[in-house]
């Protein structure tokens, strides 16, 4: 009687999948074997992650509320004296027609004048006046999508028409912020590189000390005709594992601040009559966080293992 035996064929993509996983496993249980080490390092690479960009987040949110303001600005074009209806027509449809204007409302010499009054506190003796010296007043808003750039072009163009004898807007303050603003970020993404090449240090390093203990393992697994890849794979992964706990440590550090400043935030705009709500990173900074922590850790883990293969050889 003739024995037949039968052998199933596993697909390649199979094997590889398995040995993924298994590497994923093996790299799990190292980083088990010392949880409070690999705590630590979760931590130190999160808080270096997390001082940059929390200067970011701050930036940022500065940078919205300088757009609020500068979206809220308003151009007040003071008209000649002895403006006739028709030429005031004429201004204010010539105005309304600019692609820059979101609207503008015309502020008579009387009309200002009471306003003047009611601000100053006078109690009417302003209008006991021979003459009102008081010219009246078209205050244009700007368009909200306008930048600080585009709001002087308007006020340049809209201080040549005809019947406007002086146009006003005080920008001097928002460019002076704006620039601040610019180093700052330039700044962040200074501590950014920095702090991205320490943490490339710190996980190299990391993973350098590992394979270190694992030496014997390694010169056995070589021995026996392990490849470099192999024995490469899952301190790849610990590194990747590295650097995507330490991104979500960063996030989170992020997120506490971005809740620990809020209510000293919010009691600060109700003082201005304002609501404001901080904002945090943002779905796709928190992607290229992640993203970012993952490519450190592989780019280090690769460094520090592939130099290390190559040094053992068995003899």
């Amino acid at each position: 009687m003739t024995q037949v035996n039968y052998s199933i064929q596993v697909p390649r993509s199979i094997q590889k999948i398995t040995e993924h996983l298994r590497a994923i496993l093996n790299s799990l249980g190292q980083l088990s074997r010392s949880p409070w080490a690999s705590l630590l390092t979760f931590a130190v690479i999160g808080i270096a992650l997390a001082l940059p960009l929390s200067l970011f987040v701050v930036l940022k949110n500065i940078q919205v509320v300088s757009s609020s303001f500068q979206a809220s600005g308003q151009i007040n074009l003071y008209l000649q004296n002895n403006i006739s209806d028709e030429q005031l027509h004429n201004t204010l449809v010539v105005l309304n027609m600019d692609e820059g204007v979101a609207k503008s409302q015309y502020i008579s010499p009387q009309q200002g004048l009471q306003d003047f009054e009611q601000n100053s506190g006078l109690n009417g003796s302003a209008l006991n006046l021979q003459s009102n010296p008081l010219p009246g007043v078209i205050v244009v808003t700007p368009e909200s999508s306008l930048n600080t750039l585009q709001i002087e072009q308007l006020l340049s163009r809209l201080s040549k028409l005809p019947s406007i004898t002086t146009a006003q807007l005080d920008l001097k303050w928002l460019q002076r912020l704006n620039a601040i603003l610019a180093i700052g970020h330039r700044t962040a993404l200074l501590l950014m590189i920095i702090f991205a090449i320490a943490v490339l240090l710190i996980i190299a390093n990391t993973i350098h000390l590992t394979t270190q203990n694992h030496h014997d393992e390694i010169l056995v697994i070589k021995l026996i005709g392990g490849t470099n890849n192999f024995i490469r794979r899952p301190f790849l992964y610990s590194g990747i594992i590295y650097g995507l706990v330490g991104a979500i440590f960063a996030w989170l550090l992020v997120d506490i601040m971005v809740g620990f400043l809020q209510n000293p935030i919010t009691h600060l705009a109700s003082l201005y009559g304002a609501t404001y709500v901080m904002q945090g990173l943002g779905l796709s900074t928190t992607l290229y966080l992640i993203g970012g922590g993952i490519l450190l850790g592989l780019i280090a883990s690769w460094l520090a293992v592939s130099r290390y293969i190559y040094e053992i050889e068995p003899k």
